[in-house]
């Protein structure tokens, strides 16, 4: 008779071996630090769409330099690349949202939704 004792530890170390890969892969994962918020004075390359954030949460887009909406901004759902900027304005029955897609390109450049945004000295 064959013994099947030896296939058994062979593949019970084969799923220990993938169950510690994943475990050390997760902590990886878990290490990588996620995108900060466009904090600062930023302006599309035509210098007519414009986003200001600050450190404390106030914000405002502003177009051909005249606030289009000021409000509060949360940077939510943040990876390593970038995260979803909302900022909350008033209205009369509820506030309003807006929401931007945020891509780090490098420290003086971002897109948002697409459009790139390059950071202004202060």
């Amino acid at each position: 008779m064959k013994s099947v004792r030896g296939s058994f530890s062979l593949s019970t170390l084969c799923v220990a071996f993938a169950c510690a890969l994943l475990g050390v892969m997760s902590i990886q994962t878990a290490r990588a630090q996620a995108a900060p918020p466009p904090i600062g004075n930023w302006l599309n390359v035509n210098k007519t769409n414009g986003l200001v954030v600050e450190q404390n949460g106030v914000c405002g887009f502003l177009v051909n330099g005249k606030a289009k909406w000021s409000g509060t901004c949360t940077w939510e759902t943040p990876s390593a690349k970038g995260g979803i900027l909302d900022l909350t304005y008033p209205m009369p029955l509820q506030p309003g949202h807006i929401r931007w897609s945020v891509i780090w390109v490098n420290q003086t450049t971002v897109t948002l939704d697409g459009e790139a945004f390059y950071k202004q000295a202060n």
